[in-house]
C-alpha cells in the first residue's frame, strides 16, 4: 500500500476522534516559502456538518504544525478559519453540505494563495448491503458516479477496538466498486459492525509556496451497519 492510501484509509480510525495535539510553531519563526499548505473539506452525511481545514507544516507534509500568526491568514469563502489545536490547523465547522469554495492564504510575505476546491461526487451504500462473510473477499459497490481521475474510495470496518477493523481502497479510473479480502476481514470480530465509506476528490494546490501541498475535497456516506458472519 503506497504512503498515499495509507494515510486515506487511516483516517477512517480517527477522523471521529478528537486527536491530541502535538508541538506546533509559529509561521512568523519560519521561512515563508518554506510552508507546505493542506487544505480539505469534509462533509459527513451522518451528522450533516461539513469541516473546513488549513494545515500549514514547515518544509513539507510531515514538517512542523505552524499556526498562522503576526498578520498571516487563511480564510475560505472569505470567513476567516482560527487556528485549532485538535485538528492541528485553521478549522471552521459549517451546517449542512458546502460542496463548492475558495481557500485564500495571506502570509507574510505579502503574498496571496487562492486555491479553488475540486468537484467531490457523492455516493452512498448500495441496498441489500447488510453483511459480510469472512470467509470469502466480497465486492463491495456503491451508489454514485465511477471514479474520475484523481479520485479515490476507501472503506474502514469496526468499531472502538483497537485492531478489530479492516481496510480497503480504490483510486481506478472507472472503478464502482472494491473488494475486501479474507486477509483484510481476519481479525474483525463476529457480530455488528460499523462500515464507514469516504470519497475524496485530491489535487494538488494551483498556487502555493516551493513546498508545495494538497487541496481535497472529501464526502462521507451514510454509515451501515452490517452483520460480520463466519
Amino acid at each position: 500500500m503506497t504512503a498515499k492510501k495509507l494515510l486515506y484509509v487511516c483516517s477512517f480510525a480517527v477522523a471521529s476522534l478528537l486527536v491530541a495535539a502535538c508541538a506546533k510553531e509559529n509561521a512568523s519563526d519560519v521561512n515563508q516559502n518554506k510552508i507546505y499548505t493542506d487544505y480539505e473539506v469534509f462533509y459527513n452525511k451522518n451528522t450533516d456538518k461539513t469541516w473546513v481545514v488549513a494545515r500549514f507544516r514547515f518544509g513539507g507534509a510531515t514538517g512542523t504544525v505552524l499556526e498562522l500568526d503576526s498578520g498571516a491568514y487563511v480564510t475560505f469563502n472569505n470567513d476567516t478559519l482560527p487556528y485549532n489545536a485538535v485538528f492541528m490547523g485553521h478549522y471552521k465547522e459549517y451546517a449542512g453540505h458546502i460542496s463548492s469554495g475558495t481557500f485564500t492564504y495571506h502570509n507574510l510575505s505579502g503574498q496571496n494563495f487562492v486555491n479553488t476546491l475540486p468537484v467531490c461526487d457523492t455516493l452512498a451504500f448500495q441496498p441489500g448491503f447488510d453483511t459480510l462473510q469472512k470467509s470469502q473477499a466480497q465486492t463491495i459497490g456503491w451508489d454514485g458516479p465511477a471514479l474520475a481521475p484523481n479520485q479515490g474510495v476507501g472503506i474502514f470496518v469496526g468499531g472502538w477496538t483497537w485492531g478489530d477493523d479492516a481496510l480497503a481502497y480504490q483510486d481506478g479510473d472507472g472503478a464502482t466498486s472494491l473488494v475486501l479480502g479474507i486477509n483484510q476481514m481476519n481479525s474483525l470480530p463476529v457480530g455488528p459492525a460499523t462500515v464507514y465509506m469516504d470519497r475524496q476528490t485530491e489535487l494538488n494546490v494551483a498556487q502555493g509556496t516551493s513546498e508545495g501541498g494538497k487541496i481535497r475535497a472529501k464526502f462521507r456516506a451514510k454509515n451501515r451497519v452490517v452483520q460480520v458472519v463466519n
